[in-house]
């Protein structure tokens, strides 16, 4: 990072897509203000710098040229890379508590990495799932260890949330710490993350309207690019919806309604498969993988056990003839293999 604050006001500024009149306007200065702290003709008064950071959504440390951002980005892939060795399949619940463990002390020695905060409380939002008595009712005897941890958790995300400018960050911690105040049965503080959270009832997003610019400024052919990059996210948006719905009816709906909701989720995801180039195979056989489980669940609760073991083959024999790489093809039939191992006694 340039250590001059005009270079990097500069190069914040344009990295969050501001004009010098738009970030003048967020400050309350006037735009020759800016373009002489960015030319360095002057310097924004001491005053200036916690609002101008909180502005370009960076910590204090980088708008001065003191945090270096291949050094946070080296360490972010550390501990990412030391996540995946810590998972442990026949584990789940007690190797996320380790990794929550570790995340707690790694995100003390880096508070201002907002990127392994936000993956610390991905992790307590998940090690929820499985302490709920409602779903899994695990690591009961931890539980003093757990709620220290949801605590922590929350505290460094609502930290976040208040010193970042990226919504994207901001949504994806409210989501998390709602799902902790889920399984905590805290629903009214749910409810508050939950409410500041985009929603299916409005139908003015910014995907759409890229698409019509997209259109309108350059024609048909530019606008099948930005098609085809908001399919893949439209995609994780449903497949995820999807799952929820799946997981839900495969757990605790004992009808022949959950084998039917769950071969319509099935049905859904397939007619994305059809758009390949657009969407992430990895993430949809996955999504086929877990809803295969979950019919396999449905059918079994019922007491149709051959077709639990056919849905099963099925799954298998068309992954084994799909044009997948043999990486995904194994990935997708371990997945499924890794469900049924991991929660056979439940059926």
């Amino acid at each position: 990072m340039n250590t001059n604050l005009g270079s990097n006001i500069r190069a914040f500024r344009k990295s969050k897509g501001f004009t010098q009149e738009e970030l003048a306007d967020l400050l309350g200065v006037t735009p020759q203000a800016v373009s002489k702290w960015e030319s360095e003709v002057g310097l924004p008064d001491v005053s200036m710098i916690v609002p101008l950071a909180q502005t370009l959504g960076v910590s204090t440390d980088a708008l001065l040229g003191y945090n270096m951002i291949a050094e946070n980005e080296e360490a972010t892939q550390r501990i990412l890379a030391t996540i995946a060795g810590m998972r442990d399949e026949k584990d789940r619940a007690g190797s996320e508590l380790r990794i929550c463990e570790y995340l707690t002390s790694e995100t003390n020695v880096n508070p201002g990495n907002y990127e392994i905060v936000k993956e610390y409380l991905k992790h307590a939002a998940s090690l929820s799932m499985y302490v709920d008595k409602k779903v899994e009712g695990r690591l009961q005897d931890r539980l003093d260890d757990v709620r220290k941890i949801y605590k922590d958790a929350i505290r460094k995300g609502t930290y976040v949330i208040s010193h970042t400018n990226d919504r994207t960050l901001a949504e994806k911690i409210h989501h998390a710490i709602a799902w902790i105040y889920i399984h905590e049965k805290d629903f009214e503080k749910a409810k508050d993350h939950i409410n500041v959270l985009p929603s299916f009832e409005s139908s003015r997003n910014k995907e759409n309207m890229e698409m019509e610019v997209a259109f309108f400024e350059g024609g048909f052919e530019k606008m099948k690019g930005v098609v085809d990059k908001n399919t893949g996210l439209l995609f994780y948006e449903v497949a995820n919806h999807l799952n929820q719905m799946a997981l839900k009816y495969g757990w605790f709906e004992r009808t022949e309604d959950a084998v039917r909701v769950c071969e319509w989720c099935e049905g859904i995801l397939k007619a994305f498969a059809a758009r390949e180039q657009s969407i992430d195979m990895k993430t949809y056989l996955k999504e086929r993988a877990r809803n295969t489980f979950f019919k396999v669940l449905s059918y079994r609760h019922i007491g149709m056990y051959n077709e639990a073991d056919e849905v099963v083959e099925k799954f298998k024999a068309e992954v084994g003839v799909g044009s997948y790489s043999d990486e995904l093809k194994k990935m997708a039939i371990d997945t499924l293999n890794n469900e049924l191992e991991y929660y056979r006694g439940a059926y």
